[in-house]
């Protein structure tokens, strides 16, 4: 009798260290890859790659689960910001960007964007891609996109 209530309060409790996620656990863990980015401007569409780190956490819809770091993005200065979980898919996870950290040595009118969703797929164990697309002004569109590994 008393395994039985052991066993039914074993699969009641939360798992993953008593902590409930909706992250399929699949994605937790730090990431880190190329990352490139493709924006409007006043001559054609401009381009800029660099080495972004994404580090995913347990959490529910509606938490902040993700941290994205800007690593190595060359002579350009690179955005970090957090994101919260906003969808859970069968093959993806949707985020919507939080907050936004703006270096200090962004290049004049040059600006972070935050009003962002993020698809966050994996290929395989150790690879996920990532794809984001934004408005500016409601006219001109861009994206970020990136291959990233799995580093833990």
């Amino acid at each position: 009798m008393l395994a039985l209530v052991v066993g039914v309060l074993a699969w009641l409790l939360p798992q993953s260290g008593g902590k409930n996620s909706d992250v399929p656990e699949g994605y937790l863990g730090t990431w880190r890859g190329q990352v490139t980015m493709t924006f409007p401007g006043p001559l054609g569409e401009g381009r800029g790659t660099g080495i972004d780190e994404i580090t995913i956490e347990q959490g529910s819809i509606g938490d902040t689960v993700v941290a994205q770091r800007a690593v190595d993005w060359g002579q350009n200065s690179g955005c970090s910001r957090s994101w919260q979980l906003a969808e859970v898919k069968s093959d993806r996870i949707i985020l919507k960007a939080g907050t936004t950290d703006t270096p200090d040595d962004l290049p004049s009118g040059k600006t972070c964007l935050a009003d962002l969703t993020m698809s966050v797929r994996l290929t395989d164990k150790a690879t996920m891609v990532i794809q984001a697309n934004y408005e500016i002004l409601g006219t001109a569109t861009g994206a970020f996109s990136g291959s990233l590994a799995r580093q833990s």
